[in-house]
């Protein structure tokens, strides 16, 4: 009975052993697949390309660890969608008061039935979500953040029929208003590049910026010279 023991105990030592040796080698493995130093089993990838990527989600998140911009570098127009005269103007004066930089207060093209309506495009998602802090909308209404295609860092602040002039913006002194908060979505969002093929198109006539580097002016031409008459 002791022989029989000692070698069934054996047959365990060697199979153990084998699975050891086997789970190490799987287990070095791995850890060279992920740091890229060798090809997984799989040759398809495990992220979906943005061209491909389908989503209800529109809300386009603000840039990870972004903080609130200068509102001397945030450039916007105000746009009244409501039939209320002088709302734009107001609003921008007093948006400008706190440092905001506005280059115009327009009609909007069409009715805005909401509280208010931010309009950027990529570059401008930053400056965007740093005008948004300022806006905190009563209930059953929202600050709506909507992505369109423009290049540029400008923002379209559209004013509905739910903004009242005298309690739509927030208090100067409000907590949320300071500028080492970063900023962020408050609701479910997906990165830009993810919603580029959803966005809207941009107003035919953006916003002025003053803050656009001038292209350098070309050095007129000389003149041939020609036989005098």
């Amino acid at each position: 009975m002791s022989v029989a023991r000692r070698r069934r105990r054996e047959r365990q030592i060697i199979v153990f052993g084998v699975l050891a040796i086997v789970l190490a080698a799987m287990a070095v493995a791995a850890a060279a697949v992920v740091r890229g130093d060798a090809e997984g089993p799989f040759a398809s990838s495990f992220t979906t390309p943005a061209s491909d990527f389908q989503s209800d989600i529109s809300l386009v998140c603000p840039p990870n660890g972004a903080m609130p911009v200068a509102y001397d570098q945030v450039v916007l127009r105000v746009d009244n969608g409501t039939e209320l005269s002088g709302l734009a103007g107001n609003t921008a004066t007093l948006l400008e008061a706190r440092g905001f930089l506005v280059t115009g207060a327009t009609n909007w093209a069409r009715p805005y039935g909401d509280y208010v309506q931010i309009q950027f495009g990529a570059n401008g998602i930053a400056q965007a979500y740093t005008l948004a802090t300022q806006f905190e909308a009563p209930a059953g209404s929202t600050v709506n953040m909507v992505l369109d295609d423009r290049d540029d860092v400008t923002v379209d602040l559209v004013l509905g029929t739910g903004y009242s002039e005298n309690e739509g913006l927030r208090d100067a002194l409000s907590p949320e208003l300071d500028m080492d908060l970063p900023l962020t979505a408050g609701a479910e969002c997906l990165p830009a590049n993810l919603l580029a093929d959803s966005a809207r198109p941009a107003p035919n006539v953006l916003p002025d910026n003053p803050l656009a580097t001038a292209e350098p002016t070309a050095e007129p031409s000389a003149e041939p010279e020609g036989d005098g008459e």
